[in-house]
């Protein structure tokens, strides 16, 4: 083993020991005022590039969202960015489909109203734009259901040995609406939010529906509270959508087992609902009276306990309970009441 001279361990010691002197003196002292005052010079221009930075975000989003075309080029020069090794055909393929572009252009403009509420947008100022982009989701997805028909006849005509003339599209080939990515997911796994950077711009959105698509839940979550804040009639409008919507699809699907289920339990279910926000905007007599034909009419409902307790609770001189906000589960695809 080498051995250390004592020459060289004096030195280093004497190094230590300079050091240590050094460091034990403090610096000429800080002008404070200067550092307040560049401090505060460093925050004002990252709030005016934070400013411009969003600026910038909602202006390219605004115009991709402006047209199919407009959104699909948009689409393809992310998914470059993004997902370079995502193959070219297939993509390009997708990208001819009327479903796929609308559901491109209404994430855009989806994506553009939740950087607005998170910015501080009101639901009074969105509100205009919220029913119309429920209406035009329920415009792009109205050709899923003759589709899905088409579908359903060609596996007939499959199963009974009959094959499509070469060159036919079949529509099994052909996307439905519904069933985008784009349409189902969060905004907030957006491809354009990752090929921005913009995730940030997101976290202020409060009391907001993040999938482009669940209209039930824009209502559930940012609409109807605002509605029965400001007593507004629409909420009324909103339930007899929502079971006239539900009636049709339950009726459609041909099954007796799930239309006696829906007739005796979903929609007195539903029509409870709109009692209690009847009550919300101010009409309780005749709320109380829908409730009370509901008990009557329902008497195994297994609803039926929770029912009386709150007809009691309005009663003279009980202590009424606060009424139950109403709920209902959100129906995918389905349209959206008072889009029109």
């Amino acid at each position: 083993m080498k051995k250390h001279s004592l020459p060289c361990m004096l030195c280093a010691v004497s190094l230590l020991a300079f050091a240590g002197a050094a460091w034990a003196e403090d610096a000429a002292p800080v002008d404070l005022k200067a550092l307040a005052q560049t401090l505060k010079e460093i925050k004002a221009k990252r709030a005016v590039a934070e400013k411009n930075f969003e600026a910038r975000v909602q202006q390219d989003f605004r115009t991709a969202a402006s047209s199919n075309a407009a959104a699909i080029a948009f689409y393809d020069r992310a998914v470059q960015a993004i997902q370079p090794d995502k193959p070219r055909a297939d993509l390009q393929e997708w990208e001819k489909s009327e479903a796929a572009q609308n559901a491109t252009r209404l994430h855009l403009s989806y994506l553009l109203l939740t950087l607005q509420r998170s910015a501080g947008a009101t639901t009074q100022q969105l509100e205009p734009a919220l029913l119309a982009h429920i209406a035009a989701l329920t415009d792009a997805g109205a050709k899923d259901d003759t589709i899905q028909y088409r579908r359903d006849r060609e596996q007939e005509l499959k199963d009974a040995g009959y094959r499509l003339p070469k060159g036919k599209v079949p529509p099994a080939r052909i996307p439905l609406f519904w069933e985008q990515e784009l349409i189902k997911q969060s905004v907030k796994s957006s491809i354009f939010v990752q090929w921005y950077g913009a995730a940030s711009l997101l976290e202020g959105a409060k009391e907001w529906e993040f999938s482009p698509g669940n209209a039930d839940g824009m209502y559930q979550s940012t609409l109807l509270p605002y509605y029965r804040q400001t007593k507004n009639p629409r909420l009324l409008a909103y339930w007899d959508h929502k079971i006239q919507q539900e009636t049709q699809d339950a009726n459609k699907s041909g099954v007796a087992f799930k239309i006696d289920q829906f007739n005796t339990v979903r929609r007195p279910q539903l029509v409870w609902q709109r009692a209690l926000d009847m009550i919300a905007i101010g009409l309780r007599n005749r709320a109380m009276t829908d409730m009370l034909t509901l008990v009557k009419t329902y008497p195994d409902h297994p609803d039926l306990a929770n029912w009386i307790t709150q007809l009691e609770g309005m009663l003279p001189g009980a202590a009424a309970p606060q009424a139950p906000v109403p709920s209902a589960s959100p129906t995918p695809g389905s349209a959206a009441p008072g889009a029109n």
